[in-house]
């Protein structure tokens, strides 16, 4: 904190010299014992992960670390990101046609079903890569992309080599298309473990991807393919199989309308950066959930994980916007929405095999929705929201059931003034099911762009009898944000950019700072 106060003081002057940016992020939550939720305080009453970030650019060529310190890091997160150090460095040049980075970088392959190297806090996940990638574009027309190197795994590296190439061919440019757009990508990842045992198992996994992007008028139409080597481990039951994915996009927009509709499939593509071991900051490709990711509490109680080893499904995303002035629009005009999303296991087994597009018995998770967006008058903005869901625990290692339920949200905001507002939040799920009726509401008012306070509750009534309250204040000034709240935090999934992890409950004070120059 000391450092990132020296360098904020005297970036103007660095900056008038050169182009010197970074940022400061601390989330910390003092822990308390809470009979009635079950909440244990961990062994240490305070958990804190700190980061700080900055970079440095001077013409083409560019630098920057990153510095982390976990003491320790918060309950629920990978136990394995303990104590402090330099994780990220590296050297960058770039000139108009090639690009070149040596030390730790973020990349991704397509859509990353075989290859993503990122970083996601919340979840304590960071996958960058420790080697070098260089990058050369032949015109507009082809780009072709190197790298090797070593994937982070929490604060170590993994014990595996990654090499990979990519290349893209843009045929808009290639062949002077006006009125469509049209490229081709092709992947190539190599994942090399060294092993010294008496079984036969060969060091190498490769995994290959191939995909285009067709856009015309309002259509678009994108596509990928993986194929995996076999990979035995215990993400996948040591099955000695090949994997595969599929992923189709189709989507049409025009005046006030848009559509999405998106299907994918797996077989054995959970891929981990080191031998038999994936998940949370192991994973060396991206699989996300592909359903509504919902900011209302209650709506995102249950929501999807991906299943990498045998899953079939898709989504369908439609928008309207209602004109102004006419019957349903009113005078302010409205927004609709409809989202329906369902995945389902793959027909087969590992012996006979799986089936390429027929389901299986098991539902894993669907959910059905919609909302209505509406501004009732110059101060009053309305959200209604529907969902029909059902979720299978088995998605988290539990028995193979369903649970359904019914969610309503109603979300209005009052703005008073220019910089003043309020906004209410109610929430109501019904269910049969596991925990059964649940109700939630919040309170918020903002002063902008500085002060934002709340104040809510999460109820369950239908079994437990218990309320999860939380409230909090966030200033921001300039870059600067910091907010402190305190509450009870409910067991169950959290998700980022659709990828889960299982978190305990807990109930304490959090403390919030993030801060950029």
């Amino acid at each position: 904190m000391f450092l990132f106060a020296v360098l904020s003081s005297a970036s103007p002057y660095l900056l008038a010299q050169h182009h010197l940016s970074g940022g400061f992020e601390s989330n910390s939550v003092y822990y308390r014992d809470d009979r009635k939720t079950g909440a244990v305080v961990p062994e240490n009453n305070l958990g804190s992960n700190n980061y700080f970030k900055l970079d440095y650019q001077y013409h083409k060529f560019s630098a920057g670390i990153q510095y982390e310190a976990y003491l320790p890091v918060l309950q629920g997160l990978p136990t394995a990101l303990h104590g402090s150090d330099l994780v990220l460095k590296y050297a960058s040049f770039q000139d108009s046609n090639f690009r070149v980075t040596a030390g730790d970088f973020y990349e991704q392959f397509s859509n990353g079903l075989i290859f993503r190297a990122y970083e996601e806090r919340a979840l304590g996940l960071n996958t960058a890569m420790e080697g070098i990638r260089a990058s050369y574009s032949f015109g507009n027309g082809i780009r072709l992309k190197a790298l090797a190197g070593r994937p982070r795994e929490f604060m170590e590296r993994a014990e595996s080599v990654v090499k990979g190439a990519s290349i893209q061919v843009d045929w808009t440019a290639l062949l002077g298309l006006n009125r469509s757009s049209f490229t081709i990508e092709a992947n190539y990842i190599n994942r090399y473990v060294s092993y010294t045992g008496q079984a036969a198992i060969d060091p190498n996994v490769n995994a290959y991807s191939f995909g285009g992007n067709w856009v015309a008028g309002g259509f678009t139409l994108e596509s990928e393919y993986a194929y995996k080597t076999n990979d035995p481990g215990a993400y996948n039951g040591q099955a000695n199989k090949d994997g595969s994915a599929l992923l189709l996009q189709a989507g049409y927009t025009a005046s006030g309308f848009g559509s999405l509709l998106s299907f994918r499939r797996l077989e054995y593509m959970q891929f981990g950066t080191s031998r038999g071991i994936a998940g949370i900051g192991r994973d060396l490709n991206y699989l996300p959930a592909l359903t509504r990711q919902y900011s209302y509490s209650l709506a995102n109680l249950q929501p999807h994980n991906a299943m990498g080893n045998s899953e079939i499904g898709g989504q369908l995303d439609l928008h309207y916007r209602l004109k102004r002035g006419s019957w349903l629009g009113g005078r302010y005009g409205a927004r609709v929405a409809l989202n329906a999303s369902t995945y389902y296991n793959l027909k087969g087994d590992v012996v006979g095999g799986y089936a390429f597009l027929d389901k299986g018995d098991t539902r894993y998770y669907q959910d059905i929705n919609v909302d209505l967006e509406k501004k009732i008058s110059p101060s009053f903005q309305l959200l209604l929201l529907y969902s029909n869901q059902v979720y299978n625990p088995i998605v988290i290692g539990k028995a193979n059931t369903l649970y359904f339920s019914q969610v309503a949200v109603a979300d209005l905001t009052w703005k008073v003034s220019a910089v003043r507002s309020f906004r209410f939040e109610m929430q109501h799920l019904w269910s049969n099911d596991y925990q059964k009726n649940w109700a939630a509401g919040m309170a918020e008012f903002a002063i902008s762009p500085a002060w934002t306070c709340f104040v809510g509750d999460m109820y369950n009534y239908g079994d437990t009898d218990v309320h999860y309250y939380n409230g909090g204040c966030s200033y921001t000034m300039s870059r600067t944000r910091l907010a402190l709240n305190y509450g009870r935090n409910r067991e169950g999934v959290i998700c980022a950019g659709g990828v889960c992890l299982y978190m305990p409950a807990y109930t304490g004070f959090n403390l919030s700072l993030i801060s950029s120059f």
